[in-house]
């Protein structure tokens, strides 16, 4: 059995998991899936759907754009 694996959405990369004491650590590739940074998964299968699920997010389409927006908006007055 692997210790590390490469996880894809698509025909992208989307970052590798290494496997750990207590399961598989996940290492983004892209901005795009930032968010599941040094995350624990109980397998290399969950990170996968995790990534999966993380790109057919609105927000991770455009990450920086929703950042922005986010400091922004309270700013703005109405």
């Amino acid at each position: 059995m692997s210790n590390t694996y490469i996880i894809e959405v698509g025909s992208e990369s989307a970052g590798i998991v290494v496997r750990d004491r207590a399961g598989f650590r996940f290492f983004s590739a892209s901005p795009r899936f930032s968010s599941l940074e040094g995350k624990l998964f109980r397998s290399a299968r969950d990170a996968e759907r995790a990534a999966k699920k993380r790109a057919l997010s609105p927000k991770a389409a455009y990450p920086r754009l929703v950042k922005s927006l986010r400091r922004a908006l309270p700013r703005l007055k109405f």
